[in-house]
């Protein structure tokens, strides 16, 4: 069988010379030994002869010094066209500590990451449990000397996981000499503060010494950000933005509700907050303004070597190694009781219980009765707050040879990479144990008192307990790819020829604790997924030109899944300049990409990240807004019977350059994605639990309350305890955009030159379908897509020296997450504003030797936008913008 499919896939081959497709680790020489190699790239602005069929934006290790990132995530985040997924400081996510990219406004598993032109290990944690991805984070921001991003499906090319682009990092090579590097940052409120250094060292010359060694060791903290600093988040009350209050209600001492009566809830007698009425539920509670740890504390080291040893020629013995350590802990609050826990008070003998409201002079309210149960909203605040830690180590080998068989461009390697993290949260609450203790206490018969205003350690102590959960990924590869740019001459011209073979293996295991899968741990769930899989590769591209001023590519890759069979994606793309000041180019290409492991093995039981309606509720208790956000337990189960994603690209585009130093660049793109995975929506469960057959069984309630529903007229459900949601095909996702980019320098007659560029990344459409067979419905205009986002630089460069002033904006939205979902029309349609920063920056170069570069983001401290949806009741904007001012420095050294 898989001789049969080897055969085919050769007979097909005919495939494009892409810029990208040799960029980071193959180069075209002819085969004369003296004929220095020559990386293939894409464009970098300056532009016209050098732009081909398919855009490739160029970043460059001088614009990543002036851009003021200290990782590589706030690099890619500044750009419009990258969306970013996870930025490392989400403490609720799935995929905890990881940072994640993607392109197209898809997910990141649809964007393939490389490094030096090879894949790397997905992070062990899938994030939304299904989206496996490469974690940035282990990709020191020190060591890259180039970043090329092709926004185009490249899955004729790399394979099946390249649907939106290609993000390649490159390192420096064949380098002598010794650099270190020093970066400093901090916001004006004095915490998040970030530090970095690190030093690169090479030793010897291929072409004098026959070898080669490069070493990068670099290091990397950043501290957390904390609530209590800075504006936006100093009052935990966010109906001044129009959200919601929060503030807690479970603390110094607390806040309980009678479930008998149904009537609202009364602080614990000693409150030490303020008592107030809740404007979300009515209930007289204990608020407290409680710090919040904003973003985690992050320490990451790593270490990187390449060796490269000439034979003779042009032959080359290469060796890849990179091993990198991070760790990343955040206070996730603190430790809790079960929020369904009811007590019981008959036959208590405990004190607290006579000191709490009786029933209202007027009649009108019935108060708390012996006998009555009660809801105890407290936090355990004797222990200390709760912390999830997150180590993360990753290891990276590869070694090959290049060189020339005949006339041939040749290389072959193969590589080992395996991500291995291990999560400990401390001071996670048993619920059997908590529970019971509660109870007792309620009783007065020992145990955990509520009405007590601090429980003895040897109350609280046998309540927590400390979890772990560990996960493994690893990606083997075995490649080989050979390449003559001038196999033959066709129309007068070169025709190139390239073509590879790669076979890989890949895995996860993510093993939860058994306590997490027992669902026993408060206010978490549990994720576990044991999977792998074999690929098989053979691919091969063709470089034709048609005529004097057309050039045609084509391409051809075959697929083997060992659990998918056979896929073959073709390309095609044409660039025809009828002037050197035009360039015309357009391609067309297919994509397959099968289901993610966890998509297909795995079980996950958690909470959801994004709040939930439940509109049959709130509507009889009067929640509007955020005041209707609801967080319950999710189920998802991986679905072995999925269909792999199929999906058509194609672009369109011209570049001009009418003058000198005037640049311009206008590509319209599509994809268009056939069999699209993802888990049924919750909302879209929720909304239709009694219209659609069989969506009542995926909601689970908690029992319903007949004193409440009395109060209530209208109300006949239980509070939100659980969803359960499949992995699912739900149909079509339609994606059509523009990609602009206009830059332009003006020289000022031996005063210099000012620089400016233009660029914007403006979504046309975005439909995606809901359900199995459901038309597609436009998510565009929306906090999750807004319609476009842009960013516009200003320079003034004088000798050595050069003063930018960067815009970044992204457009107004509605206030939803989703149009798709159901929300008050006063509400969606009061608009969330565009939001723009400023950046400032002042690169100098000092001596021969030594760079400096200083900066300040968001210099204008312009405040974030927030959103006040029953779906995301949060700020829009990133950590970095959230905190407002922040101010950088850095140095490089050169020791040459």
């Amino acid at each position: 069988m898989k001789k049969k499919f080897l055969a085919s896939a050769i007979a097909a081959i005919c495939l494009a010379h892409n810029p990208l497709a040799f960029g980071a680790d193959q180069t075209d020489t002819t085969p004369t030994d003296n004929l220095q190699r020559i990386t293939v790239t894409g464009s970098n602005i300056s532009r016209i002869n050098k732009e081909g069929p398919t855009a490739v934006e160029i970043i460059k290790r001088d614009e990543i010094e002036k851009s003021g990132a200290s990782t590589v995530v706030e690099l890619l985040g500044k750009l419009p066209s990258v969306s970013v997924q996870l930025t490392g400081n989400d403490g609720n996510s799935f995929a905890g500590g990881a940072a994640s990219v993607g392109l197209r406004g898809l997910d990141a598993k649809y964007t393939l990451i490389l490094l030096n032109g090879r894949r790397l290990a997905n992070y062990g944690f899938a994030n939304g449990a299904e989206n496996t991805f490469v974690d940035l984070n282990n990709l020191p921001l020190a060591a890259i000397e180039s970043v090329e991003i092709l926004r185009d499906g490249a899955s004729a090319i790399y394979g099946s996981d390249a649907v939106a682009g290609v993000i390649n990092f490159k390192t420096k090579r064949n380098y002598q000499g010794y650099e270190t590097s020093a970066n400093l940052g901090t916001n004006e409120k004095g915490d998040g503060g970030t530090a970095s250094a690190s030093l690169t060292a090479g030793w010897g010359d291929l072409d004098k010494d026959g070898q080669n060694l490069l070493l990068t060791v670099d290091v990397f903290r950043r501290n957390p950000l904390w609530s209590d600093k800075h504006d936006a988040t100093s009052s935990r009350d966010f109906r001044r933005f129009g959200g919601s209050d929060q503030r807690s209600v479970d603390r110094y001492l607390g806040t309980l509700r009678d479930f008998s009566s149904g009537e609202p809830g009364f602080p614990i007698p000693g409150c030490r907050g303020s008592v107030e009425v809740s404007s979300a539920t009515g209930d007289l509670s204990c608020f407290n303004n409680q710090q919040k740890q904003l973003s985690p504390k992050i320490l990451r080291g790593g270490i990187s070597a390449i060796f490269t040893k000439k034979l003779s020629g042009q032959d080359e013995l290469f060796a890849e190694a990179g091993f990198n350590h991070s760790e990343s802990s955040i206070q996730t609050g603190l430790p809790s009781f079960d929020s369904a826990f009811i007590g019981n008070t008959a036959g208590s003998t405990n004190p607290g219980l006579a000191n709490l409201p009786g029933p209202s002079p007027d009649g009108s309210l019935q108060g708390f009765t012996p006998g009555d149960r009660l809801q105890v909203f407290r936090g355990i605040y004797e222990a200390a707050p709760s912390q999830v830690k997150i180590t993360s180590d990753t290891i990276r080998l590869v070694g090959g040879w290049r060189g020339l068989i005949g006339n041939w461009d040749s290389e072959g390697a193969i590589s080992f990479n395996q991500n291995r993290i291990k999560e400990v949260d401390s001071n996670a609450v048993l619920k059997d144990v908590s529970s019971a203790s509660l109870q007792s206490g309620l009783l007065g018969n020992g145990g955990y008192d509520p009405f007590a205003y601090w429980n003895p350690a040897s109350v609280v102590n046998p309540m927590l307990t400390t979890t772990e959960r560990v996960a493994v990924s690893r990606l083997e590869t075995l490649d080989w790819k050979m390449s003559a740019p001038e196999l033959f001459s066709f129309n007068g011209g070169p025709v190139g020829f390239a073509w590879g073979a790669q076979a890989s293996h890949e895995s996860i295991d993510d093993h939860p604790d058994p306590r997490n899968v027992a669902s026993n741990i408060v206010n978490s769930g549990a994720t576990a997924s044991n999977a792998s899989r074999s690929l098989y590769s053979l691919y091969g591209e063709f470089n034709v030109p048609l005529m004097k001023q057309v050039e045609m590519q084509l391409a051809l890759r075959g697929d083997h899944y060992s659990d998918f069979g056979n896929s073959f994606n073709p390309k095609i793309a044409l660039a025809w300049r009828p002037s050197k000041e035009i360039l015309l180019r357009g391609s067309a290409t297919t994509s397959f990409k099968a289901p993610t492991l966890p998509e297909l093995h795995s079980t996950t039981a958690a909470y959801v990240s994004t709040a939930i309606a439940d509109f049959a509720r709130c509507g009889p208790l009067g929640y509007v807004g955020p005041n209707c956000s609801y967080y319950p337990k999710l189920s998802i189960v991986g679905n072995p019977d999925l269909k792999a994603e199929k999906a058509n690209n194609y672009s369109l585009g011209i570049v001009l350059q009418p003058l000198k130093g005037l640049s311009a660049s206008v590509d319209w793109y599509a994809i268009k994605q056939r069999n699209t995975i993802q888990s049924l929506d919750p909302q879209y469960i929720v909304d239709n639990e009694d219209i659609i057959p069989g969506y009542a069984a995926l909601v689970g309630r908690d029992p319903r309350n007949p004193a409440l529903e009395k109060l209530h007229p209208g109300l006949n459900k239980g509070r939100l305890n659980t969803i359960t949601t499949p992995y699912i095909n739900v149909g079509k996702t339609d994606i059509q955009g523009l990609d602009i980019d206009i830059s332009y320098e003006l020289p000022l007659a031996g005063w210099g030159k000012l620089k400016f560029r233009e660029v914007n990344d403006y979504t046309l459409s975005y439909k995606q379908s809901t359900t199995p067979g459901g038309a597609p419905a436009s998510k565009l205009d929306s906090i999750n897509h807004p319609r476009w986002s842009n960013s516009f630089r200003m320079a003034y460069e004088y000798a050595s020296t050069e003063v930018a002033l960067t815009a970044r904006t992204q457009s107004s939205t509605l206030n939803i997450d989703d149009p798709t979902h159901t929300q008050d029309p006063a509400i969606t349609n009061s608009r969330i504003p565009s939001f723009t920063a400023w950046d400032l920056n002042l690169n100098t170069k000092v001596s021969k030797n030594l760079t400096l570069n200083f900066g300040v983001n968001n210099v204008f401290d312009k405040a974030p936008v927030y959103a006040s949806t029953s779906y995301l009741n949060d700020f829009v904007q990133g950590q970095n913008d959230l905190i407002g001012r922040y101010i950088y420095a850095n140095m490089r050294y050169q020791f040459q």
